[in-house]
């Protein structure tokens, strides 16, 4: 797991120090790290103590309408496990990037009112052009480094009512990229499993979120195989 984290970071970094300031947008950023994503766990094997799982991660644009209320990313997420009982659920990550000023400019009120109401279980994920330095809050006092960050939308929402144009203060609820893949919905947490919005995404009617970026994310053991999805021509192969 500690390689896989570390590679993450890099990845990320790396995207982030090569975007700006000349591609830095978010359409830009999420494409490359959907593409990247797609890379590292292309079957990649996750080792534990004494037990491993395989991810295995698809990644697709959307040919048509994008970006319009509810995010710029779906990850429908198959987690099973060795006793047979599967997850199947929807991430859906609503990405902003920050600006010279540190602000978060483009995060709306209004638009995250409108997430909250259709998909409440969302998340913004913040890219930011330099790296931030965050205290984590669990196992210990330790500090993280990341240019990615993920906030709860619903807690963001309500914290942006309060701050004015400060929108920077969203990384004060918000934590690692990389924790919220590899600890969160790697494991089935933090998903939205109403089968009407699995539904949605994957018959591509996008009424009830609209993504530009889809992710199909298997997680297994050795000896299981990949939950198969057909998905409408609407998705392109990344």
């Amino acid at each position: 797991m500690q390689r896989t984290v570390i590679h993450l970071e890099n990845i990320f970094s790396s995207i982030c120090q090569q975007s700006y300031p000349y591609e830095w947008d978010e359409n830009h950023l999420s494409f490359q790290l959907m593409s990247e994503l797609r890379k590292l766990f292309s079957n990649r094997v996750i080792n534990f103590n004494d037990w491993s799982k395989i991810v295995n991660w698809q990644s697709f644009k959307n040919r048509g309408k994008q970006e319009t209320n509810y995010g710029d990313i779906a990850l429908i997420i198959n987690v099973q496990f060795s006793s047979g009982e599967t997850l199947k659920g929807v991430a859906n990550i609503e990405a902003k990037r920050d600006f010279n000023s540190g602000n978060f400019e483009s995060m709306d009120a209004t638009q995250l009112h409108r997430i909250c109401a259709n998909a409440p279980l969302s998340h913004i994920l913040l890219y930011t052009h330099k790296e931030q330095k965050l205290q984590q809050k669990f196992p210990d006092e330790s500090i993280w480094k990341s240019h990615l960050w993920v906030s709860p939308i619903n807690t963001a929402n309500q914290l942006l009512e309060q701050v004015n144009k400060e929108t920077w203060k969203v990384l004060r609820t918000s934590f690692p990229f990389t924790m919220f893949l590899t600890s969160r919905i790697f494991w089935g947490l933090d998903l939205d499993f109403r089968e009407e919005v699995l539904n949605d995404i994957e018959a591509g009617l996008n009424k009830i979120i609209d993504p530009s970026f889809l992710g199909v994310v298997n997680v297994y053991y050795d000896g299981q195989r990949p939950i198969q999805i057909t998905l409408p021509d609407v998705w392109e192969e990344i």
